[in-house]
């Protein structure tokens, strides 16, 4: 099975990255000539195989080369449905796991719990969103825009309104305007690009000419326990049991 990179970082989201591990994946004793053979358009790839070396990835060894890296497939866990409680799984490094298998699918339809904070006040936003990023959150624009990643169909619509934009300078707005209804249920304002993005995410409704009203609750009771695991084979045990997507919140507060 070709292999699916998990957790990209600026070595693996490199195209040939993932074609050199799909290769070694399926091949043995491979040499340095066979490398350059097979990817013979490749530029400068001495220098980025050495790269993947560094960081790890691949072994060098008696002028062979191999992944050195366990990918995971469906053997490794226990598949059968179970759901835990909503937490915040952390596994930042790297991971690979199989195409086409149970756990990758179980992977990407896992729900993460996100959240949005920044530097003028202390309001936080809450979000529900799939491993896979595909769910429109707030988050998950800022996210795909940092890292080029594809835009879905809405969020296509607001980086026609916002574009690039700094997440802490739209979030400056963001979160003033939606203290606002911590005092009032209905707010006016004029309909900046930033009210248009919260509108065009369905966390705000227009009610009338520049009136709007909120449609996230304000929560600051509930307090989502933090794991970090040192362990990628850990983490997906943990992550593919968390299926509960929470309502979409606000929180005021440390």
């Amino acid at each position: 099975m070709p292999i699916r990179v998990f957790n990209e970082n600026r070595l693996t989201c490199q195209p040939f990255f993932l074609k050199l591990i799909n290769y070694l994946h399926v091949h043995e004793d491979v040499t340095l000539r066979q490398i350059h053979k097979v990817f013979e358009q490749e530029k400068n790839l001495d220098r980025q195989l050495d790269s993947f070396i560094a960081a790890g990835f691949i072994w060098r060894k008696d002028k062979r080369y191999g992944n050195n890296f366990k990918v995971f497939t469906d053997a490794d866990f226990d598949l059968s449905s179970k759901t835990m409680p909503v937490a915040v799984n952390i596994y930042e490094e790297p991971f690979f796991v199989a195409v086409r298998s149970q756990v990758e699918q179980r992977l990407e339809q896992s729900i993460v719990q996100q959240k949005l904070q920044n530097k003028t006040n202390t309001i936080t936003l809450h979000f529900s969103s799939r491993y896979d990023l595909t769910t429109d959150s707030l988050f998950n624009y800022f996210y795909k825009v940092a890292h080029h990643l594809p835009l879905t169909i809405l969020e296509q619509e607001v980086y026609q309104l916002m574009g690039d934009v700094d997440p802490e300078y739209a979030l400056k707005y963001m979160t003033s305007f939606l203290l606002k209804f911590t005092r009032k249920d209905i707010v006016k304002a004029r309909p900046d690009i930033f009210i248009r993005a919260l509108e065009k995410y369905g966390y705000i409704s227009a009610v009338g000419e520049r009136e709007f009203t909120s449609n996230l609750a304000f929560d600051d009771t509930l307090q989502l326990e933090e794991i970090h695991f040192d362990s990628p084979q850990d983490f997906i045990s943990a992550q593919i049991q968390q299926t509960k997507v929470l309502k979409n919140f606000i929180s005021i507060g440390g």
